[in-house]
């Protein structure tokens, strides 16, 4: 008797399990087709000083906010955690989990951020283009004296761990370059005129065991006749996305650079985005409708999502499953692969968004505020 009875509220509470388990599925799934008509802001407003220089990065603990004056991380309930004073006149700014980096743009001043919050003021020797960050603070430095570039990676307390240099003669003009998420390889893109043609060469490095092998670690080269590459990106460790005016290649770069997918478009492309799943890209649409279309693909060359723009948006951001695009004056926001989730008029302008923990909660920030909001309402 008592092991019938034992059957029997062990069969109860299984099914009452299971009852709680299909309310939350069916809850989440209907959830996640819901189109939203408005959004609510959720707790306090963080106020930030009126500057119209202020840019603004993802960051582990929440976003990444450089001005002219400093820098400082601010975590989702708009708390400063980090903050760093320095001066320059054209700072630029890159993040990489809980690391960051600003250099200053034409200057020769660098601040690096580490995964601790330890901040290191460096000078370098010559004027700085653009800087990358890796995950513990490893920082490339691209820098620029006339006719000679320089490539230099600083460990987080400044020490300088590779040094390269090029000449614009030979190697032609740097457009762009990328670190990896670990700090252990590098891609640049060059552009140069051969016989009045133009050409972009891409270049591989792996300062790891693997690069010991090869001259000055360049592990591939890829060259491109009649076509500018002008956006190369590690959208994750081990993936790096080199964006052309023909389309986008994803190569596989584990160690050694190696062709994965070419994505290619017909019509002229606007604006590009990725993650670290995924690359997009906007395009002209030749066809009816629309005057742009919006493409996602995943890094197997997959295309997970198409839908039309009527216009152009100034951001276009990939945030887990959610594609955001905003302007001053407009927010949309659609399911990758799936339906529309809100696209809203905004009262005060939009700098930066992002998806908090696959909820419908977003991280909504601007020039001088940022606010914590949940998509509300549903859209009739």
């Amino acid at each position: 008797m008592e092991k019938y009875k034992w059957h029997i509220i062990g069969g109860a509470a299984a099914l009452a399990v299971l009852i709680i388990v299909l309310s939350v599925y069916i809850s989440r799934r209907n959830r996640d087709r819901r189109t939203y008509e408005n959004f609510d802001v959720v707790g306090k407003t963080t106020e930030f000083a009126e500057t119209s220089e202020a840019h603004y990065l993802p960051s582990a603990k929440g976003v990444f906010r450089y001005t002219r004056d400093g820098a400082e991380i601010v975590d989702q309930k708009g708390k400063t955690v980090v903050a760093v004073s320095y001066n320059m006149n054209r700072p630029y700014g890159d993040t990489c989990g809980n690391s960051a980096a600003v250099g200053e743009v034409g200057g020769k001043s660098l601040v690096i951020i580490d995964p601790s919050g330890n901040s290191t003021p460096i000078t370098t020797a010559y004027q700085i283009v653009k800087v990358q960050v890796a995950s513990q603070g490893v920082t490339a430095v691209w820098m620029n004296n006339g006719d000679e570039d320089f490539i230099r990676l600083y460990q987080a307390d400044g020490k300088v761990i590779v040094d390269m240099n090029t000449l614009v003669s030979t190697s032609g003009f740097p457009i762009d370059f990328s670190l990896s998420n670990d700090g252990t390889k590098l891609v640049t893109a060059f552009a140069s005129f051969k016989e009045d043609h133009l050409q972009t060469q891409l270049s591989f490095y792996n300062f790891g065991d693997v690069g010991g092998n090869y001259y000055d670690g360049l592990v591939a080269v890829e060259i491109f006749a009649d076509e500018m590459i002008a956006d190369v990106e590690f959208v994750n460790n081990n993936t790096v996305a080199a964006y052309g005016d023909k389309g986008v290649r994803i190569y596989d770069m584990e160690e050694i650079a190696d062709l994965r997918h070419e994505i290619t478009s017909d019509t002229p492309i606007t604006m590009v985005s990725y993650s670290d799943s995924c690359v997009a890209l906007v395009v002209e649409n030749s066809g009816e409708g629309a005057n742009f279309l919006a493409r996602i693909y995943d890094l197997e060359g997959k295309l997970l999502d198409e839908r039309g723009i009527a216009e152009l948006y100034t951001d276009f951001l990939i945030d887990g499953n959610d594609a955001i695009m905003f302007n001053d004056s407009e927010v949309y926001i659609y399911r990758i692969g799936g339906k529309d989730k809100i696209r809203v008029n905004l009262t005060k302008g939009l700098s930066y968004a992002a998806a908090l923990n696959g909820t419908n909660e977003y991280l909504f920030v601007g020039d001088t505020y940022l606010e914590k909001v949940r998509l509300v309402g549903d859209k009739k």
